[in-house]
């Protein structure tokens, strides 16, 4: 008797694998990622999207990345029309009609879940169906006794009206109180499916089929399993639990495994598992199976191996009754469904081709898949069609080659080399090209420098076109990418574009004056800068707040610039010194000062004046007094307006200039220009105050420059000079 054992690794938080062994053989294998799981036998809250009248089927929005499939076959019953006979789809779903399906098919490649509304709810001995009152037994039992007994237990169980059950293959052996259990807890799971199906906002899950560890021990236990090995503490108590549930008699075979090294290496399963994977399966007489997969259609090949036996319909015989076994294993392990094409070696006895059949058959009775097999026919060739029950290993761990885009095979190195030269040979047919550019893989590059550079070379003396080969890492291997430059395309060489010279604002050619800051050119000559006004159309945009505190720097920069700029200031200065002595001049006569900011000490390098220094003065004769005119009262200047260009005058960062006078410089500038009293005029008893200037008028007045001084032109203002000459003692 054969020992099955269940081997099941959850240790990894990533996968789940199941794993059963029957005489140290792989029987079954299941994968399951956390990111990755199966819809299989999920109930979902589901809407209608489109009605296909010419497909007879519905789309519908169940809350995945694709819409569902729904035919007309599988609606429920109670859909039906009266008299038994289904309609049309269109009259019985509705665009945005809310119906409960559950899927039936994962979604593979371009195709969206094959769903059903047919619902039903699979348990340990029965399946239970709602809204198909009909009952059933698996066609696996094909006992009649056996049968007979089966429905003489559904009939005395207590089956709520428009409820049907379905008796299961691992029913074997059991009683009416199992059967009973087990519908009870089928009716439960139900009510709680309708709640959830009720509460549920919009399309979505409504019921979740248990995981991959649960599914298996359901489906897939036996009465024979010897033992069920689980490594990880959490899964193994579940499993615990739902054997105490459904099979207490055999919760004693589930066990934890503690060893140390894993389990599927002391079982020695993980060489057995990447087998699955592989292309070819070798058979122990020396033959192979090599299998090809297709979105619907498994291509089976059976290889001979070395000759054994009397002959070769012996050794035909004996291969293809290997690969009969074998190809049913690979069959349930990989999970190849659709169209599945078997190629036997050549017999010409037709006893041998019935007994590899029966064979094929009596190994496929163990997949619970459900299947279709034919004859072989005259041309040794077996077809067959199997249900998918899940997706096929290869597409839950494995992707398609980048390289080969699987499949399996790339061109050689050679063949990739004359390609490259005769696709260039083509995109050099058309004229005016000067120059390709072709990006190789590195490998492929260096092959074609080496072995057809002659021929580049006679390629760019034909077609007067410059070839260049780059080798790119990121270029696939037997891929190729050209880039190509016309002669049409070529900039012609325009001269160099000459920038119109920009005119400079005076205020940006600079001198500095004193080594401290610079200033114009102009402004040190004491000429005008001449202004570039911008164009009456011109918008300029400013801020307020900016043009305000830049106007009041300058206005501030001004009136510091006249209150040293004063030239009759240094004057009066010079000759109330001298005068101190003998003579001063009476309180009331003496030039009133025009209040300002006190003037900092003036620099000693730059060669300015200290006022704490006595300077000595050379004796200047005083003309006799002059009747200075009366004072004209000017009107009082409007305030400044801000325009553009008053705002470009402001916004220059100019900084006062230093004053530098000679002692007889200051001096000469001191006298005071003598005019011809007007007649019919009184003499005016004492010398008019000077107006006081705006820092905006100062700014207009014309600037006069001297070879090492830079003054200001200040206003004329009639100044009253001492009746007595100006007398300096002499020095002792």
């Amino acid at each position: 008797m054969s020992k099955k054992v269940m081997l099941i690794n959850a240790t990894d938080s990533e996968e789940i694998r199941v794993a059963t062994l029957v005489d140290g053989i792989l029987s079954d294998f299941d994968i399951e990622f956390v990111h990755n799981e199966k819809i299989k036998g999920n109930i979902y809250k589901a809407r209608v999207i489109r009605v296909d009248t010419s497909l007879q089927a519905a789309f519908i929005h169940y809350g995945g990345q694709k819409n569902g499939f729904l035919p007309i076959g599988e609606l429920p019953r109670d859909m039906v029309s009266g008299d038994g006979r289904r309609g049309r789809i269109q009259d019985l779903l509705n665009k945005d009609q809310e119906i409960m399906v559950q899927a039936v098919r994962e979604e593979l490649g371009s195709k969206g879940a094959m769903m059903t509304a047919q619902i039903s709810l699979p348990g340990r001995y029965l399946v239970l169906t709602p809204g198909n009152p009909l009952n059933g037994i698996s066609r696996k039992i094909e006992s009649r006794e056996e049968r007979e007994y089966f429905k003489r237990l559904i009939d005395e169980l207590d089956i709520p009206k428009n409820f049907g059950v379905i008796v299961r293959t691992a029913s074997l052996g059991v009683t009416k109180e199992d059967f009973q259990r087990d519908l009870e807890f089928l009716l439960d799971t139900y009510k709680e499916v309708q709640t959830r199906y009720k509460h549920r906002q919009g399309p979505g899950l409504a019921w979740q089929e248990d995981d991959v560890v649960t599914r298996t021990l359901r489906d897939g236990f036996t009465s024979d399993m010897e033992e069920v090995h689980i490594d990880d503490l959490d899964t193994f108590q579940a499993a615990q639990s739902f054997f105490r549930r459904t099979m207490p008699q055999f919760q004693q075979v589930v066990k934890h495994y503690i060893g140390k090294k894993p389990l599927f290496t002391k079982y020695q399963t993980d060489e057995q598992i990447d087998r699955i994977y592989a292309r070819k399966v070798s058979l122990p007489s020396g033959g192979a199976l090599v299998l090809d997969q297709t979105e619907a259609l498994v291509a089976v090949d059976v290889n001979s191996g070395k000759t054994s036996g009397e002959g070769v319909e012996d050794m035909a015989f004996k291969a293809n009754m290997e690969a009969a076994e074998e190809a049913a294993r690979q069959l349930r392990l990989r999970d190849l469904a659709g169209l599945i094409v078997i190629d036997f070696i050549d017999m010409k006895k037709e006893s041998h081709n019935k007994a590899v059949m029966e064979r094929l058959v009596d190994c496929l009775k163990e997949d619970k898949a459900r299947m279709e097999v034919g004859k072989i026919n005259r041309f040794g060739v077996l077809v067959m069609t199997r249900q998918r029950l899940r997706p096929s290993i290869q597409h839950v761990t494995h992707e398609p080659c980048p390289t080969c885009q699987g499949s399996g095979q790339v061109k050689s190195i050679e063949a990739l080399v004359l390609s490259v030269v005769r696709r260039l040979k083509s995109m050099l047919s058309r004229d005016g090209i000067t120059e390709v550019r072709i990006k190789l893989a590195p490998s492929v590059a260096m092959a074609v420098l080496n072995q057809k550079r002659k021929d580049l070379a006679e390629l760019e003396d034909v077609h007067d076109t410059r070839i260049l080969i780059l080798a790119d890492p990121e270029v696939g291997y037997g891929e190729m990418a050209a880039e190509i430059e016309r002669r049409d395309e070529e900039v012609a060489e325009k001269p160099t574009p000459v920038r119109p010279e920009r005119v400079q604002d005076p205020e940006e050619e600079t001198v500095v004056l004193g080594g401290d800051t610079p200033i114009s050119f102009e402004k040190a000559l004491g000429q005008e800068p001449k202004r570039i006004q911008p164009p009456a159309d011109a918008e300029i945009k400013y801020d307020r707040r900016d043009a305000q505190r830049a106007a009041l720097d300058e206005r501030e920069r001004l009136r510091a610039l006249f209150e040293s700029a004063k030239p009759e200031e240094i004057a009066l200065d010079l000759v109330s010194e001298g005068d101190e002595s003998e003579s001063p001049a009476p309180a009331e006569e003496a030039p009133a000062k025009p209040r300002g900011r006190r003037r900092e000490k003036p620099n000693k390098s730059s060669g300015s004046i200290e006022a704490s220094t006595p300077i000595p003065v050379p004796v200047v004769p005083i003309p006799a007094p002059v009747v200075a005119p009366p004072r004209i009262v000017e009107p009082e200047p409007a305030p400044p307006v801000f325009n553009p260009s008053l705002m470009a005058d402001l916004a220059l960062p100019v900084r006062r200039p230093k004053l530098t006078a000679a002692p007889e410089v200051a001096a000469q500038s001191a006298k005071p220009e003598v005019k011809p009293a007007p007649k019919g005029r009184a003499k005016a008893k004492s010398a008019p105050v000077a107006p006081v200037v705006d820092a905006l008028e100062l700014a207009k007045l014309p600037k006069t420059a001297s070879k090492n001084k830079l003054t200001a032109a200040a206003p004329e203002v009639p100044i009253k000079v001492p009746a007595k000459p100006v007398k300096r003692k002499p020095k002792s």
